[in-house]
């Protein structure tokens, strides 16, 4: 096979399991309820795959920034720079896209967990715009105290907070 044929079939693999990934979210299997965990595939936020192609940010991608999209996700992922993607590259590549994931989750909590207790009040998570978390909260609130905990959001079954590190 034609190393450029191979490298759009990997591509073409990479794109689909992560459009995969998203209909797996968006039927329910393990879908998240608030904005911290894939609502930027739903309403009017942009999924981060878009905005990383969408390099002149015209909100479009073209043919040719999918392209250069796409050629930099195999160099990020053949990481021993020998023009193909063993499994371990792949596996590796997708273990780092999750910590990645679960990173900037737990920087989103921080940032919205504004009196730095490591909890979300109620406040918290509407100002945050977090319009599922609020909905849910009392319902999450465990203990009720008022505050959401990361063990609280992890023992709930459709909101999950990234693992702390």
């Amino acid at each position: 096979m034609k190393l450029h044929t191979f490298r759009w079939l990997m591509m073409a693999g990479l794109l689909t399991s992560g459009l995969a990934h998203a209909d797996h979210h968006q039927k329910g299997e393990g879908k998240h309820e608030d904005d911290m965990h894939g609502e930027a595939m739903h309403g009017e936020r942009m999924p981060p795959m878009f905005s990383q192609f969408d390099k002149n940010k015209d909100s479009r991608v073209s043919r040719e920034e999918a392209r250069e999209g796409m050629d930099r996700m195999f160099a990020e992922a053949d990481t021993n720079k020998d023009d193909f993607i063993s499994t371990e590259e792949m596996q590796a590549h997708h273990r780092a896209m999750r910590e990645q994931f679960r990173q900037s989750m737990r920087d989103y909590w921080k940032k919205a967990d504004t009196d730095g207790d490591g909890a979300l009040s109620k406040a918290e998570a509407e100002a945050a715009k977090l319009p599922r978390l609020v909905r849910d909260f009392d319902k999450l609130d465990r203990n009720k105290d008022g505050k959401l905990t990361a063990d609280e959001m992890a023992a709930a079954p459709h909101h999950k907070m990234p693992p702390q590190p």
